[in-house]
């Protein structure tokens, strides 16, 4: 998929840091965006310890942060009146209509939503 741009929900970083060789083959050569949600949602469990900050931020940085705008925002919501999936999710997936780029995610609530691109990866 070399040259190709991909956006990552939270539960694909975490397959890829876990050392799925499957991500990892996928990856290679990608530009790789991320929601500014999927960021905060990184390094907000509980038990990080320092040096799993510290390698998130490592990680993080060769990434592509995408922050929200009224585009997302409004997608975002019309996403969730229409499919009744989590907040999160829905900027998520707002982001990815936003880059009109597909996204790797394990999550099946995805599949509910009109206009989006998924990549299964199958583990």
């Amino acid at each position: 998929m070399s040259g190709n741009k991909l956006i990552l929900d939270t539960n694909a970083i975490i397959s890829h840091l876990n050392g799925s060789k499957k991500m990892e083959a996928v990856l290679e050569g990608c530009s790789i965006f991320i929601s500014s949600i999927t960021y905060t949602e990184l390094f907000s469990f509980a038990k990080l310890s320092e040096a799993d900050i510290s390698f998130l931020k490592a990680y993080i940085a060769e990434l592509q942060i995408v922050h929200t705008n009224n585009f997302i925002c409004d997608t975002a919501a019309e996403i969730r009146r229409n499919n009744k999936i989590k907040l999160p999710d829905a900027l998520v997936a707002a982001t990815s209509i936003y880059l009109d780029v597909p996204i790797i995610t394990f999550d099946t609530d995805f599949e509910k939503i009109e206009n989006i691109r998924i990549l299964k990866i199958l583990e």
